[in-house]
């Protein structure tokens, strides 16, 4: 990673706020950057703290003042809080898909020019850092879910432990021959808003459904919604297939940590499941892990993505070393080593092809397939909110205290509003 060289990004009068004319134009590639940065990041890349943020500075001679990670679920009112104050003293954010459409519509987080950003970029990894055509960032690591399955289980319950099943009934089914007096054929993480909200979309994508129309009105309470939900619901409480512990499990990293240990026979988790499950740690390797397509429900499959990114603060002065940063994150030598490393995937093309990547993180097979297939995640400006309401009539329909379709007629009314909020006619 020390051989990359840097182009800087603009030049000193487009940095900060009150800046002068040209100041909220698309930053751009100019002269070699200079400062120092102060980045706070989520805490889905070890390597960062360990070797990332080292070679960052040994390669562009930029200081990297402060790095910090906090957890996802804890960053977004930090954030806002930073931003509303116009808080120039973190220079790099982390931001996903909902948060680059939230902070970047409301003018906080710093726009980029094409020509800052790599071209080989995965279209689904970009997403993250976009909203309504404009860039606001590059992506750090590119992620969407696949079935990890415990194929020692498999085969004691008379399974065909190479190979998962095609369609949902198929899942179920198995899922029954995996509960044992120990051990449940499937868990998830329902503890929190958003991982609520992702096992819900993951459930309606799988049942061919939709979060909203053309206009962003949303329609997820259709008949397919209300089928996903219940057939959701129905792996706790009718099949008793779902651990119960899934209504607390409230980080995908502790479902990753239940499936190495051999708590639970299937999950359906970000690809960082690999390189946990086979682990030294782990109760499991690299020959009794399989991994595979979600079973879907009307279609063959389909799934969430996940993939994270950087973001610049619309209110930094350092946005040159800042967008260095992005930029050395986004380089195939890093990319690489977040592969082999972390189990995440690459951000780029030409990693994502590369034999040994392919060698270093086996899921990227499945990674290759599901493009076959729908993976969203639907970021909008309102995403945080959505979660938050989503997830509350989740749980009353989770616990039966409510149907599918009441809660998901309930979700869809607060929606509707979120969305004149944010998008007024």
């Amino acid at each position: 990673m020390g051989g990359l060289t840097f182009g800087g990004c603009v030049s000193a009068n487009d940095a900060g706020t009150g800046a002068p004319a040209g100041a909220d134009a698309p930053l751009k590639p100019g002269t070699q950057p200079t400062g120092q940065l102060t980045i706070v990041d989520d805490n889905a890349n070890a390597l960062f703290k360990t070797s990332i943020v080292a070679a960052f500075e040994k390669a562009s001679g930029i200081k990297v003042a402060s790095y910090s990670q906090g957890n996802f679920n804890d960053l977004h009112d930090r954030y806002t809080t930073l931003f509303a104050a116009q808080d120039s003293s973190v220079d790099v954010i982390m931001t996903w898909a909902g948060w680059s459409a939230e902070f970047g519509q409301a003018g906080w987080l710093q726009e980029l020019d094409p020509a800052a950003v790599p071209g080989d970029l995965i279209k689904p990894a970009l997403d993250a850092v976009s909203w309504q055509d404009k860039v606001y960032g590059l992506p750090k690591f590119g992620s969407v879910q696949t079935m990890f399955w415990n194929k020692t289980a498999f085969a004691d319950a008379g399974l065909d432990p190479d190979a998962a099943p095609e369609n949902w009934d198929s899942f179920v089914a198995a899922a029954k021959k995996l509960t044992t007096d120990d051990r449940y054929g499937y868990a998830c993480d329902l503890g929190n808003a958003s991982g609520a909200y992702q096992n819900f979309l993951r459930m309606l994508l799988l049942n061919g459904g939709e979060m909203y129309d053309a206009d962003y009105q949303p329609i997820f309470n259709s008949e397919a919604g209300v089928e996903a939900l219940t057939r959701l619901v129905e792996l706790l409480q009718l099949h008793k297939v779902m651990d119960p512990s899934s209504l607390q499990i409230s980080h995908s990293a502790d479902l990753a940590d239940l499936f190495a240990r051999g708590g639970v026979a299937t999950v359906f988790n970000w690809p960082f499941q690999w390189a946990t499950a086979t682990g030294e740690k782990s109760s499991l390797d690299a020959a009794t892990v399989g991994n595979g397509l979600i079973p879907g429900i009307s279609v063959r499959s389909a799934t969430i993505d996940g993939a994270e990114g950087l973001a610049i603060n619309k209110f930094s002065k350092n946005k040159e070393a800042a967008l260095a940063f992005l930029q050395f994150v986004a380089s195939g030598e890093v990319q690489r080593e977040i592969v082999a490393e972390e189990g995440w995937f690459p951000v780029s093309e030409s990693v994502l092809t590369d034999p040994a990547s392919v060698k270093a993180l086996p899921v990227l097979t499945t990674y290759q397939e599901t493009t076959k297939y729908a993976s969203k995640r639907y970021g909008t400006p309102w995403s945080s909110e959505l979660d938050q309401l989503l997830s509350v009539q989740l749980n009353q329909a989770m616990n039966a205290k409510i149907t599918a379709k009441e809660a998901l007629d309930s979700a869809v009314t607060g929606t509707k509003e979120l969305v004149t909020k944010y998008l007024p006619r």
